[in-house]
């Protein structure tokens, strides 16, 4: 895999996590922590949210405060606040601070934290940023090194190569292209088409990049987690379902099946007209 040196940024970003009072929440800010230093960027702990304004509102617990200011010293500039929060405040922020995306921890066991899957697909579609979904604390030297790319027939794939090729122009990363093989012919034009598009943008955009082909999937991006230690990837990058079937109504979108399920962190895109893109 050819490395490209990362670019230096000349506009001020923002990773913006939104943590609660559990592993999950700090596991969050962790992250953030450390996607604060692939962009180049700030960071803001929300430590105070949720979808609905209540009748009154209170403080998270001071020792709570303490232990995200803690973590957020490893960041180079971060801050944590505590004021209460909801998503038109949030989303406000982040485009007043030039969020590049949001980090959240899920808890899939719904015991622990407050995003479980539902939460988290609510808030994701709520958004036209980025959000990273996490669930553990692998946030190392290594971690963001490796990003997995899923391409299959989709058209959506645009989105999710630019962001995956932010993580290598940012911090050198090396991105893997996992597609399917189809022996027909029209799905393997379509297959074809989106990969040989990425490899254009790549090379145009000198991003780091290597290509695994793999048996055909009933869903790739699933099958990419379980994929993702052959490449050490650090990360997978989906796109969200954008209008939903009534089967999808009654059991939930596809993603719903991973986001919260793998200890690898997720890049969650939504599908939308203004989703947010970076300037570089």
């Amino acid at each position: 895999m050819e490395v490209h040196e990362p670019i230096k940024r000349d506009r001020n970003l923002n990773i913006t996590v939104i943590a609660d009072n559990s592993a999950f929440g700090r596991t969050a800010a962790r992250h953030g922590v450390q996607l604060a230093e692939v962009f180049q960027a700030s960071l803001t702990v929300m430590a105070n949210f949720d979808f609905h304004l209540p009748d009154k509102t209170s403080k998270p617990e001071e020792k709570f405060i303490d232990e995200l200011k803690n973590i957020v010293l490893n960041a180079k500039n971060g801050q944590v606040i505590s004021d209460y929060v909801f998503p038109e405040t949030l989303f406000r922020y982040a485009e007043e601070h030039n969020t590049a995306m949001f980090v959240i921890g899920v808890d899939k066991t719904k015991k622990e934290g407050f995003f479980n899957v539902k939460k988290a697909i609510k808030l994701i579609r709520q958004s036209r940023f980025p959000v990273m979904t996490v669930t553990t604390d692998h946030t190392d030297t290594t971690c963001y090194k490796h990003i997995l790319l899923p391409l299959d027939i989709e058209r959506q794939n645009k989105e999710k190569a630019l962001w995956a090729g932010y993580f290598s122009r940012f911090y050198g990363s090396g991105i893997h292209i996992l597609y399917p093989k189809y022996k027909d012919e029209g799905l393997a034009k379509l297959v074809n088409d989106n990969v040989a598009f990425v490899e254009k943008l790549y090379e145009n955009l000198e991003v780091t990049y290597e290509k695994h082909e793999t048996q055909p999937q009933s869903y790739l991006d699933a099958y990419a987690l379980g994929f993702a230690p052959q490449v050490n990837a650090g990360a997978s990058v989906i796109m969200m379902t954008r209008y939903y079937t009534l089967g999808d109504v009654l059991t939930g979108p596809r993603e719903r099946k991973i986001i919260g399920s793998s200890e690898l962190p997720i890049l969650c895109i939504n599908q939308r007209d203004d989703l947010y893109v970076l300037c570089t």
